[in-house]
């Protein structure tokens, strides 16, 4: 039998070793692919300047032929440029990887231990809810939201459409909630654009916004329930026909100046955003307390912003 280890793993695997096949799999890495990645991590730690093939293969270690050959293949991709003094830099094909990944949820992972944090120093539920396509989108939720609701909300998409959502755009540019105040309602609404834009103002101004605990049908809350509900489509659909033009009354304006007066609170949201200055996330605190107080809101609010400038910066924002 042959002693070099480049052949033995396969055999001796299959003979029986089980997870170790699977983490030999997972173990074994591509020499090329870890020098494109080289290459391009090099390129970006010197992002000003740009280098030449002798530079780029004496940094790395690599012969002069190999390198050409990968560099010669990310320049026809355009993920690095290469200009008149045959110097070589990032290209602008790497904008759009980074566009994907910002707009999509991979840095998901950068916010979740500041949720994680949240929860458990404040011992409140807490959602971190986005947009996506015209629908609100739940991506993570720590604590009971709604007690003995068995849904898990993860995942969960609601229509972005007035007056749903209005948390989820208060932070945005000002085009952003002109086109979704101008899209047809889900129900009737008893109040005009004035009075969502005095919230919006209240809401910027502050860093929060907090919604009233309701049992009225009116409720964002409830109207969000009964479209993800498993009911069929038409007695949803009936059910929308009943219900009372939404006038956003849910949302409080100015906190009563007695910390010790009772406040009915449902949750408490605040912007989370990208390093674009867009809102990314919409971090939302879930007392559910008929009993609080306006000092425990005030303590809730500020617990929550700290937390979203924390994710915020995380994010690349400011």
């Amino acid at each position: 039998m042959c002693d070099d280890p480049k052949h033995t793993g396969r055999s001796e695997t299959r003979a029986g070793a089980g997870d170790g096949e699977a983490r030999s799999a997972v173990e074994r890495k591509s020499p090329p692919t870890e020098r494109v990645v080289q290459i391009l991590n090099l390129l970006a730690d010197t992002p000003r300047e740009q280098l030449t093939l002798t530079q780029v293969a004496s940094s790395l270690g690599l012969n002069k032929p190999t390198c050409l050959g990968i560099l010669t293949a990310l320049t026809d991709a355009h993920f690095v440029t290469r200009d008149e003094s045959k110097s070589y830099g990032l290209g602008p094909a790497l904008l759009r990887l980074g566009a994907a990944a910002e707009s999509g949820l991979a840095n998901l992972d950068l916010v979740r231990p500041v949720l994680a944090e949240l929860h458990d120093r404040v011992g409140v539920s807490c959602v971190l809810s986005t947009t996506h396509q015209g629908q609100i989108v739940i991506v993570d939720r720590l604590g009971t939201v709604i007690p003995g609701d068995r849904q898990d909300l993860i995942a969960e998409r609601y229509s972005l459409t007035p007056p749903l959502g209005l948390v989820n755009i208060a932070w945005e540019h000002d085009d952003v909630v002109d086109a979704w105040l101008n899209r047809s309602p889900l129900i009737p609404l008893g109040a005009g654009k004035d009075k969502v834009r005095t919230i919006i103002d209240n809401g910027r101004e502050r860093g929060y916004l907090i919604q009233r605990l309701t049992t009225t049908t009116s409720s964002n809350i409830v109207l969000a329930s009964l479209l993800t509900s498993e009911m069929p489509r038409r007695v949803i659909d009936e059910v929308l026909r009943y219900l009372p033009p939404a006038d956003w009354s849910e949302f409080i304006g100015d906190l009563p100046d007695d910390d010790g007066a009772d406040i009915p609170v449902a949750t408490i949201s605040t912007p989370i955003h990208d390093r674009r200055g867009a809102q990314q996330y919409t971090l939302t605190l879930v007392p559910g307390r008929p009993d609080a107080t306006v000092g425990e809101c005030k303590e809730w609010a500020k617990s929550a912003v700290n937390a979203a400038r924390t994710a915020t910066i995380a994010l690349g924002g400011s």
